[in-house]
């Protein structure tokens, strides 16, 4: 949805996403290194600018581009949608980092921060393919005490895939976040000082 939701961390910000993102969304989505964990993506810019505009009219997703503060360059992107405003919860994902990112543990810590505090959420869950490890590890790493597995929950390239559900709830959050704000606060004074 259009929105005006900004959250400013120690290295990087969340910001709305807008139109003149959609290149950057199509070069990310579409990198053969990362593509093979998502759904498809056309790689024309009118697919994803119709994409952005259908976007635009859902009232429960918030989509937001990852950039550095100090240089406003693009790092990747985060979301926080399909959210039942009724039952306080909300999917976080579309994470994906340009290569050579810092940005995981801070845009993981702001996407919370916008979910938990920004937007009152109750409860905000993950769902990654189990064939990603990586991301998979890292939300093992956010000490988030629900995570299930979903056998064939995805579709990708035609073939059923499992996912691995992570929950953080308002009170886990309550432990988790500090947390994840010193390691960003960490990560941030060398990536500042570079």
């Amino acid at each position: 949805m259009r929105h005006e939701l900004q959250v400013t961390g120690h290295a990087y910000r969340l910001r709305p996403i807008g139109d003149a993102d959609a290149q950057f969304v199509v070069d990310l989505r579409t990198d053969p290194a990362r593509a093979r964990f998502l759904h498809p993506t056309s790689s024309r810019l009118q697919d994803q600018l119709d994409w952005l505009a259908a976007y635009y009219e859902r009232t429960n997703d918030f989509y937001f581009l990852v950039e550095r503060r100090d240089t406003g360059t693009p790092e990747g992107l985060v979301a926080i949608y399909d959210i039942d405003w009724g039952a306080k919860r909300g999917e976080w994902g579309r994470w994906i980092l340009r290569p050579g990112s810092f940005a995981a543990i801070e845009s993981a810590w702001l996407i919370y921060r916008c979910g938990f505090e920004l937007l009152r959420l109750d409860e905000i869950y993950s769902r990654t393919a189990a064939t990603n490890v990586k991301v998979v590890s890292f939300h093992d790493s956010c000490v988030i005490p629900r995570r299930t597995v979903m056998p064939g929950h995805f579709s990708i390239g035609g073939e059923a895939v499992d996912a691995v559900q992570h929950v953080m709830d308002r009170e886990t959050w309550r432990a988790s976040g500090p947390r994840l704000d010193a390691l960003a606060a960490a990560l941030a004074r060398k990536i500042l000082k570079s």
